[in-house]
């Protein structure tokens, strides 16, 4: 998984690990997603500054 940095309009940050983040249809929320397609976290969009990834996993070759 990856882990994102969430950067809150307060000034306040969270760190989430999530396969991917999306944003819902009509952008009121993101949603983060673990590797089988499940939402295990949602922050609304209006509280949000900015989502940062931070640590991306290692590629896997073999």
């Amino acid at each position: 998984m990856a882990r994102y940095m969430i950067n809150y309009r307060n000034g306040m940050t969270a760190p989430i690990a999530a396969t991917t983040v999306e944003q819902n249809v009509d952008g009121s929320e993101y949603r983060f997603l673990d590797a089988n397609g499940r939402i295990i976290a949602y922050v609304i969009a209006s509280n949000v500054l900015s989502i940062v990834l931070v640590d991306e996993p290692k590629a896997v070759t073999g």
